[in-house]
């Protein structure tokens, strides 16, 4: 039901310019999860994965053995139960050796291991790239390698959003700060065989009009071209929207395009989780700030028709904090096939602790889109504070966390929505 790359339509963007509100609609929302016990990790802030067999994979800000946070996998019901049963699958335990305070989503790769980063921790506190090996026997621990600590030099330093797998292969993020000119980095980590991987910088943003402190989670298409967001930089230092370009001929520059500089409030600032892409090649994201009230906004930016020329960004919705939620903050998007969008706003709604929020397109010869608030958090006992956004399982169902909130500790909750 859910793709992030694909839509079977395309849409005029140019056209629109505002957005209808609907009242809460009656999708299926419940919490599968509380943390309650802090030993086994609290307040996540990330994205989640899904492997094949339904089960979730995430981090744990907080929490664990020393407070530093953990890796859980939440295995669904079986059986004919109804509980949904974690796992912790790690606990960062050492701040030099293993980095700490996980604020990013894991990836998984096809033999089910498990790949993510660190802000923080490592040799120099500027965080780490990590592996959790599949236990090859069942019972056995995982295994935590360390694969990478960031120096806070050329090679960046707090990486904060999720790494992705290229069609290479390789693993590709962004690191928020550090680089040639401090204001962040994208990079590659290839296999270089007995485990070990290498890194190679592919652009370091200079905080100018080409964009500072990348924080976004790439995003590719079918030619290898990446996507992203930058949160500042550009011509007002409001960020960016940004392509790079691989290597041609051989070459060994990646070549970096500004698609959109955010120049004007209203149109969004801080663009801080990146892009998703359809079909048609547009991208969509969220920003943190700005828009027309204020509390953030929809973009979408699109290629030229005649493929040459500016790209254009349209405004899909302004939030206005109450009842339609504000700040979406780290919210990616999730899109699926009829076109629709759907992600969380860390706050506003009619309770102000955060919503999860649709987003359709306009139905022909209309040109608004409209946003349905599918359920506003209370806190207790489902949560507050949706930081991460949406991710989309193969049961046709959409799961997030939330930072605060649950039934104990206020320590956070995973939750289910079935639009």
């Amino acid at each position: 039901m859910f793709t992030s790359k694909a839509r079977l339509f395309g849409v005029c963007a140019a056209l629109l310019a505002s957005t209808a509100v609907m009242p809460a609609a009656a999708a299926s929302f419940k919490v599968i999860h509380s943390f309650v016990d802090v030993r086994k990790g609290a307040r996540p802030e990330a994205p989640l994965a899904s492997d094949s067999s339904g089960a979730l994979y995430g981090t744990t800000y907080t929490g664990a053995a020393n407070g530093n946070g953990t890796v859980f996998k939440l295995t669904p019901p079986v059986n004919g139960s109804k509980k949904w049963v974690e796992t912790v699958l790690h606990h960062f335990t050492d701040n030099v050796k293993n980095g700490i305070l996980p604020e990013n989503g894991v990836v998984l790769d096809s033999q089910g291991n498990i790949f993510g980063e660190t802000t923080e921790g490592g040799i120099s506190d500027s965080g780490t790239v990590f592996e959790l090996l599949r236990p090859t026997t069942q019972g056995d621990p995982w295994k935590a390698v360390v694969l990478h600590r960031f120096t806070g030099g050329k090679d960046g330093s707090a990486p904060h959003g999720t790494l992705v797998f290229g069609a290479d292969g390789n693993l590709y993020g962004t690191a928020g700060f550090g680089g040639k000119h401090g204001a962040g980095v994208v990079f590659r980590f290839s296999p270089n065989g007995a485990g070990a991987w290498k890194e190679t910088v592919l652009y370091d943003f200079a905080n100018d009009a080409n964009g500072a402190y990348p924080y976004c989670t790439p995003v590719f298409d079918a030619a290898g071209n990446l996507y992203g967001t930058t949160l500042n930089g550009g011509n007002a230092g409001n960020g960016v929207v940004f392509q790079l370009s691989p290597p041609a001929n051989g070459g060994s520059q990646w070549t970096e395009t500004v698609l959109h500089s955010f120049d004007d409030a209203d149109d969004g600032v801080e663009p801080r989780t990146g892009v998703v892409r359809d079909a048609a090649g547009n991208l969509y994201g969220t920003t943190e700030t700005g828009g027309s009230a204020g509390y953030g906004a929809v973009f979408e930016v699109s290629p030229p028709a005649g493929g040459s020329g500016p790209w254009t960004e349209t405004v899909l919705h302004n939030f206005a904090f109450s009842p339609d939620g504000g700040t979406p903050d780290y919210s990616n998007l999730v899109l699926d096939q009829a076109g629709n969008l759907y992600g969380t706003t860390q706050t506003g709604g009619t309770l102000h602790n955060g919503v999860v929020f649709k987003l359709a397109p306009p139905a022909q010869g209309e040109q608004t889109w409209t946003e349905t608030v599918l359920h506003t958090f209370a806190g207790s006992p489902d949560g507050s504070q949706p930081e991460a956004g949406l991710t989309a399982a193969a049961d046709g169902s959409l799961y997030g966390t939330t930072f605060f909130g649950g039934t104990g500790n206020d320590s956070g909750t995973v939750f289910r929505v079935t639009p």
